[in-house]
Protein backbone atom coordinates (compact mmCIF):
# COMPACT_ATOMS: atom_id res chain seq x y z
CA UNK A 1 0.00 0.00 0.00
CA UNK A 2 1.43 3.32 -0.99
CA UNK A 3 2.03 6.19 1.33
CA UNK A 4 -0.65 8.25 -0.43
CA UNK A 5 -3.24 5.51 0.13
CA UNK A 6 -2.30 5.24 3.81
CA UNK A 7 -2.56 9.00 4.21
CA UNK A 8 -5.87 9.01 2.40
CA UNK A 9 -7.26 6.32 4.74
CA UNK A 10 -6.05 8.17 7.81
CA UNK A 11 -7.57 11.41 6.55
CA UNK A 12 -10.87 9.60 5.94
CA UNK A 13 -10.79 8.21 9.49
CA UNK A 14 -10.06 11.64 10.91
CA UNK A 15 -12.93 13.15 8.91
CA UNK A 16 -15.29 10.44 10.18
CA UNK A 17 -14.24 11.15 13.76
CA UNK A 18 -14.76 14.87 13.22
CA UNK A 19 -18.25 14.29 11.81
CA UNK A 20 -19.06 11.97 14.69
CA UNK A 21 -17.88 14.50 17.25
CA UNK A 22 -19.78 17.30 15.50
CA UNK A 23 -22.96 15.21 15.71
CA UNK A 24 -22.31 14.49 19.38
CA UNK A 25 -21.71 18.18 20.08
CA UNK A 26 -24.96 19.11 18.34
CA UNK A 27 -26.82 16.49 20.37
CA UNK A 28 -25.33 17.89 23.58
CA UNK A 29 -26.32 21.43 22.55
CA UNK A 30 -29.89 20.27 22.03
CA UNK A 31 -29.89 18.60 25.44
CA UNK A 32 -28.56 21.76 27.06
CA UNK A 33 -31.28 23.81 25.36
CA UNK A 34 -33.91 21.36 26.57
CA UNK A 35 -32.56 21.42 30.12
CA UNK A 36 -32.47 25.22 30.12
CA UNK A 37 -36.10 25.36 28.97
CA UNK A 38 -37.08 22.86 31.67
CA UNK A 39 -35.16 24.91 34.22
CA UNK A 40 -37.07 28.06 33.26
CA UNK A 41 -40.37 26.19 33.54
CA UNK A 42 -39.43 24.86 36.98
CA UNK A 43 -38.47 28.39 38.08
CA UNK A 44 -41.92 29.60 36.97
CA UNK A 45 -43.59 26.78 38.89
CA UNK A 46 -41.56 27.59 41.99
CA UNK A 47 -42.51 31.26 41.72
CA UNK A 48 -46.18 30.34 41.44
CA UNK A 49 -45.91 28.13 44.51
CA UNK A 50 -44.28 30.96 46.47
CA UNK A 51 -47.12 33.26 45.42
CA UNK A 52 -49.65 30.66 46.50
CA UNK A 53 -47.92 30.32 49.88
CA UNK A 54 -47.87 34.10 50.30
CA UNK A 55 -51.59 34.33 49.48
CA UNK A 56 -52.41 31.56 51.96
CA UNK A 57 -50.27 33.24 54.61
CA UNK A 58 -52.14 36.49 54.00
CA UNK A 59 -55.52 34.73 54.25
CA UNK A 60 -54.44 32.98 57.42
CA UNK A 61 -53.26 36.26 58.94
CA UNK A 62 -56.58 37.91 58.05
CA UNK A 63 -58.46 35.03 59.68
CA UNK A 64 -56.24 35.25 62.76
CA UNK A 65 -56.86 39.00 62.97
CA UNK A 66 -60.64 38.48 62.78
CA UNK A 67 -60.56 35.84 65.52
CA UNK A 68 -58.40 38.10 67.65
CA UNK A 69 -60.78 41.00 67.09
CA UNK A 70 -63.77 38.86 68.12
CA UNK A 71 -62.05 37.67 71.27
CA UNK A 72 -61.13 41.15 72.43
Amino acid sequence: MSLINKLSEKIDLILQKIKSQEAEIEELRLKITTFMAQDKEKDKQISLLYEEIANKDKSLQELYDKVKEILE
